[in-house]
């Protein structure tokens, strides 16, 4: 990958590929969660490139030292991959409803500290207690032993799932323990809100001697800004807590929407927990801004004023249970009223994890969250889902152009409070929700307007046009902080 981005960039430049073992790589017993040797996949490789004049070196970046080693540093980085986790557990689990031990394989601290935290509300099967046990090799040695062991499930990288699909599909390869233990297994895709990934996965980084500017340049020239940029600010917000592998902390920034966002969930080493799920740059960062709006004027505030519409339920139980190798995208918890079945061989993904907890509650097992982000997250799940067709559970008048949709339910009987027309701000749940207020009061499309990061938003920036504007939330609930008492 590297390589090619260098002679698309450069084509008179000769490469020669040299590949090599670490001690980390070697020493299978070592047990990297409690090394105190930092780099155990990189200082072997990173001697190299200061020995050798005209060597440049390639690393999954969260492998390298976030301690500066004073004759090496990561120059440059190509555009990131899936930072997410995936959890793959047993298909015998869906048989019960409780088990007094579940084992799952990792050597991750940061990820035995998530799922002991998150995982209870994110799977319809009681549990005990999580035990971990620890797990090394490539992606292919680990899903084997996953499969032919004990352990109920096994968490790994998406990135290096993604990166093996692709390269099997590129060479025509039908079979093989990843695709074996998709179709074999109930896996997930572990949402950052909740799990964020441990810094810069997902990236690679691109070392060169510190001495060297001619290849400093030469990868520089070739460096994706905006992933180079969000790796180096997580490794910096986890330098505060020591780094190492043997932090409980996962740290990931990525932009949707023109705007930052963090997520940051862990425990530090003096007991401190951390959880952080936000924007970088909003007006939250402007207390006494004189674009605050005051609460009072604002829309909706009120519990009762969240709901202005009565819903007509419509019985599709029977059309949905004909879907077969279908994603099915549960927009919102009011979908599954009527408790529709799925077939085992689609796909549920939610639109967020309150739909997800959700749905679990009912029964169902999820694949996976669009993590309030928009129907737009779907297209990471290509390789693994091999490209399905997506069926959106969803209510009339929220239709997709791209998606096929089945109406679970009808929004009747708008009601508007008496003062709707002089509040400054509104938050909008649907663009449905938006259209029907606008049709009303024409005049509130000069006030201040704001959604989630998704759908909504897209259709209600369109909707609106060039001259007015609408502001992107993570939530309902970050909206109503940013909010003046």
């Amino acid at each position: 990958m590297v390589g090619s981005a260098i002679s698309q960039k450069h084509p008179k430049i000769s490469l020669n590929y040299i590949s090599t073992k670490t001690s980390g790589d070697v020493n299978q017993n070592l047990d990297i969660s409690k090394s105190t040797t930092m780099g155990v996949f990189t200082s072997d490789i990173s001697d190299q490139v200061v020995n050798e004049e005209d060597s440049i070196a390639v690393h999954s970046w969260k492998d390298f030292p976030i301690e500066d080693n004073k004759k090496t540093n990561v120059y440059g980085t190509l555009k990131r991959a899936d930072m997410r986790d995936m959890l793959f557990l047993k298909t015998e689990l869906k048989n019960l409803k409780y088990i007094d031990e579940l084992i799952i394989m990792t050597s991750s601290p940061r990820r035995r500290y998530a799922l002991e935290t998150n995982l209870a509300d994110l799977i319809p099967i009681s549990f005990s207690k999580i035990n971990f046990i620890d797990i090394r090799g490539n992606i292919d040695t680990r899903l084997k032993k996953f499969m032919t062991g004990e352990a109920h499930g096994i968490v790994v990288a998406k990135a290096a799932i993604d990166r093996i699909l692709e390269y099997e599909k590129s060479n025509n390869i039908s079979t093989s323990p990843i695709q074996t233990c998709l179709k074999a297994s109930q896996w997930m895709v572990l949402p950052l809100s909740l799990f964020p990934s441990a810094p810069a996965q997902g990236a690679i980084g691109i070392e060169v001697a510190n001495k060297n500017h001619s290849l400093i340049d030469l990868v520089q020239s070739i460096n994706e800004e905006e992933t180079f940029d969000n790796v180096v600010n997580e490794r910096k917000i986890m330098s505060k807590y020591g780094g190492g592998c043997s932090q409980k902390i996962g740290v990931s920034i990525w932009v949707k929407n023109n705007l930052k966002i963090k997520s940051i969930n862990g425990l530090t080493e003096d007991g401190e927990v951390l959880k952080d799920f936000t924007t970088i740059s909003t007006r939250l960062s402007e207390p006494g801004s004189s674009k605050t709006t005051i609460r009072s004027n604002a829309f909706p505030v009120a519990k009762s004023e969240k709901n202005i519409f009565s819903r007509k339920f419509l019985d599709k139980n029977t059309q949905i249970g004909k879907i077969k190798n279908s994603i099915i995208y549960i927009t919102r918890k009011t979908v599954l009223k009527n408790k529709p079945a799925f077939a085992h061989s689609c796909i549920l993904i939610t639109s967020g994890i309150k739909t997800w907890r959700e749905s679990v509650r009912k029964g169902y097992w999820i694949n996976g969250s669009t993590d309030s982000m928009g129907q737009s997250e779907l297209d990471q799940l290509k390789l693994i889902t091999k490209r399905r067709d997506v069926i959106k559970l969803s209510f009339k008048e929220n239709s997709s152009d791209k998606t096929d949709t089945i109406d679970l339910y009808e929004l009747l009987d708008p009601k508007f409070p008496t003062d709707f027309e002089k509040r400054e701000e509104y938050f909008w749940m649907s663009s449905f929700a938006f259209s029907v207020a606008l049709e009303r009061y024409p005049a509130i499309i000069k006030k201040r307007h704001a959604s989630g990061m998704g759908n909504t938003y897209k259709k209600i920036k369109k909707l609106i046009g060039q001259n007015h504007d609408i502001t992107p939330y993570l939530s309902y609930e970050h909206w109503l902080k940013s909010l003046k008492d």
